[in-house]
């Protein structure tokens, strides 16, 4: 009788230590009732209200930037822990919940990392909107969401792979221009907000100079702009700025942009800007 009361106690207390059930205690403290209809917080820019709501309607993310899902046009209210699991998989592709876990709570014990997540799975689940496929232990987010980030990606590389005519590409995406994910301080966020911003940096400056190229300064002319706003210090698309006011024979213009820029990397880097830049004024400068 002894050994099975404390066979029963052991079964009790890995019970109580897996944490399982902690989002179905979350959902009483809430007020839901087993089986009622998923309750979805709406933020239409006057409050909040919640509305009762289906699996379907057009769904959006946004990674560039601040963080916004949405559905049919109307933001929808996400907890933090779950709006990381949807970034996540929004920025890494389908993951099993080991590595999302593993990603997202680093310093945790395994099975700490698992019960979060679990938890922050069912608090998205209670949103009423099926941002993820969920197929055993592999998540990913559903193929009818529309992600901001696979867009200007999307554009970024058929851009740089030439898959347009210059005069037929289209215009980047808007937005495209922000930072990933702005305001995380996420470890796992280093590498791809790099990698995002050197992509659409090359990306736009590739579509400015094929503009360039093609006789058409006037179109090059914001790209280059919006290069610059993002690297200041890139010398690639200030020399084609350069290019495109001396094109434009706006002479002043030209030296103008040579000596901020000049002067930015003087203050910045210690250095002056390479021969390339330089030759394309030296006959308008004065002994500066």
């Amino acid at each position: 009788m002894r050994g099975k009361s404390t066979r029963l106690g052991q079964s009790i207390g890995k019970w109580i230590n897996s944490e399982w059930w902690l989002p179905y205690i979350l959902f009483i403290a809430e007020g839901g009732e087993v089986g009622q209809p998923c309750q979805c917080n709406i933020s239409d820019g006057q409050g909040q209200h919640t509305e009762t709501c289906g699996r379907a309607g057009a769904l959006t993310l946004r990674l560039l930037g601040a963080f916004q899902a949405r559905r049919q046009g109307v933001r929808v209210t996400i907890a933090r822990s779950s709006a990381r699991v949807l970034a996540v998989l929004a920025v890494h592709g389908p993951a099993s919940r080991a590595e999302v876990s593993g990603l997202l709570w680093p310093e945790s014990p395994q099975s700490r990392a698992s019960s979060d997540l679990r938890t922050a799975l069912w608090r998205l689940q209670r949103t009423g909107a099926d941002f993820l496929d969920l197929d055993g232990q592999t998540l990913a987010i559903a193929e009818r969401v529309a992600v901001d980030l696979a867009s200007a990606s999307e554009w970024a590389k058929n851009v740089v792979h030439g898959a347009w005519p210059a005069t037929e590409t289209p215009p980047p995406p808007d937005g495209c221009d922000r930072e990933l994910l702005t305001g995380w301080d996420e470890p796992w966020l280093e590498h791809p907000r790099e990698h995002v911003r050197m992509l659409t940096v090359q990306a736009i400056e590739v579509a400015a100079q094929r503009l360039l190229t093609a006789g058409r300064p006037a179109e090059a002319l914001p790209y280059l702009l919006q290069v610059m706003r993002m690297d200041p210090l890139r010398e690639s698309a200030a020399q084609l700025l350069v290019e495109l006011h001396l094109v434009q024979r706006n002479v002043h213009e030209a030296v103008r942009q040579y000596r901020r820029y000049r002067d930015l990397v003087r203050a910045d880097l210690g250095i002056e800007p390479g021969i390339g830049m330089r030759s394309l004024v030296s006959r308008y400068l004065t002994a500066d």
